[in-house]
């Protein structure tokens, strides 16, 4: 049995227990591990520790129950584990910002699913001091393979330096890209560096933040796959946000080569969440234009554009809602229509008419991996015991015009059936 299945065994046992006083030294014999490794597995799995895992699988449930059911405060509190009415209150009011009656009330939907996947990379996190460093700036018209150049650059000055080593993109300047070097301060060195023919030197004390970290070998593709998964999947579904930290690498070398890079994304503890909803939409019309293979979302996004560009440019400036569908390599990509256009023939686009009914909303300010919004937005219409209708999710984002353009919100919606079940 692989770790990722003892992990589930653990997971299960927790959840088969969830509403009970749970011993964690038991869920690790479940899942044939430590309860140290427990605890650690949990951070790498989940992103959230297993005590705030289990906070926020009872706090899902009681309020689903508050929302849904009319039973009694006091008795949701205790079906769901905890031990007062006064508890379930002030977690609720936490969570939610609202009392359980006023969260009865509201659009507003809290939802934390059960952990059903598997982690692709190791995940720690961990409090870290990042001692004094020097940091060393070098600038290269070529992005690819630059920090590589640096390296080279660094032991050319330091053939004998054996200390750690710290690594960023840097700001362009001149037109010229940027990575920047770090090793640990010393006055030798920086008055060595300070001789030398290296421009941008500069000192940056010793620090100490919260980081999620994970370790990748030195490869510029797997590099970049385990930052994607630390930003659009890993942090996505963690209890953490990103801190006002900037991320940097670590270079760990053998024999004086690079064999790993740990990467450091500093982070903090969310204090809010997505906002799920139920609303009815009237109807919804768009713009589109599909595409298949590795670049279809591109090509059927600049397909749409450049047909408004031509016929209709004065539509540019007021285009604020856009659509995003994906089945498989397909995409269709489109605009949110304001009043009704006759598209020319052999146009290559068309009218996608949304139909009215009930749907499920998911809204983020985050516009990370549309498919964790997604596959989240699901598992909760499955928990709260909705139907899902034929027609696919779909993604819709909503800048925030003249007033702000930088503002994206972000909505996955999800078609019901009329009747819930149960």
């Amino acid at each position: 049995m692989d770790k990722s299945a003892r992990f589930k065994q653990s997971i299960a046992f927790i959840e088969e227990h969830l509403y009970e006083d749970i011993n964690l030294g038991q869920a690790a014999q479940a899942g044939y591990t430590s309860l140290m490794q427990l605890y650690r597995d949990f951070y790498t799995y989940t992103g959230h520790s297993v005590k705030e895992y289990i906070r926020k699988r009872r706090l899902s449930a009681a309020l689903g129950l508050i929302r849904a059911s009319q039973r009694p405060l006091a008795e949701i509190a205790y079906s769901c584990g905890y031990s007062s009415q006064q508890a379930l209150c002030k977690y609720v009011k936490s969570a939610t910002h609202m009392t359980p009656l006023a969260y009865q009330k509201s659009e507003a939907c809290y939802f934390f699913p059960r952990f059903d996947s598997e982690a692709i990379r190791q995940v720690t996190v961990t409090a870290e001091t990042i001692p004094k460093t020097i940091h060393i700036q070098f600038y290269d018209p070529n992005q690819h393979g630059i920090e590589q150049q640096a390296l080279a650059a660094l032991r050319s000055f330091l053939p004998e330096y054996q200390g750690r080593i710290f690594g960023r993109d840097g700001q362009l300047r001149d037109g010229l890209f940027c990575y920047e070097l770090a090793v640990e301060y010393d006055t030798d060195l920086l008055d060595r560096l300070a001789d030398s023919t290296i421009q941008g030197i500069k000192v940056a004390q010793e620090f100490s933040l919260t980081f999620a970290k994970t370790t990748v070998r030195n490869d510029e593709t797997e590099i970049g796959l385990a930052w994607d998964y630390l930003y659009l999947k890993w942090l996505r579904t963690s209890m953490f946000v990103q801190d006002n930290g900037r991320y940097f690498e670590e270079y760990i070398c053998k024999s004086g080569q690079v064999r790993k890079l740990i990467l450091y994304l500093p982070v903090k503890r969310r204090t809010d969440y997505d906002k799920i909803s139920v609303n009815f939409s009237a109807g919804l019309e768009f713009l589109v234009s599909s595409r298949e293979g590795g670049q279809a979302e591109e090509e059927a996004s600049a397909a749409v554009m450049n047909y408004i560009s031509r016929y209709t440019p004065e539509a540019i400036s007021i285009v604020r809602e856009f659509y995003v569908a994906q089945n498989g390599l397909s995409y269709t990509c489109g605009v949110r229509l304001e009043q009704a256009i006759e598209l020319p023939v052999n146009s290559g686009l068309e009218i996608l008419r949304i139909t009215a009914g009930r749907y499920a909303m998911l809204e983020s300010g985050s516009c990370s991996d549309r498919g964790v919004f997604i596959a989240l937005l699901d598992a909760w219409v499955q928990e709260n015991g909705w139907s899902k209708d034929d027609l696919p999710a779909f993604t819709t984002y909503e800048t925030g015009g003249q007033a702000d353009p930088d503002a994206i919100t972000m909505r996955v919606w999800i078609k019901l059936k009329d009747v819930k079940n149960g």
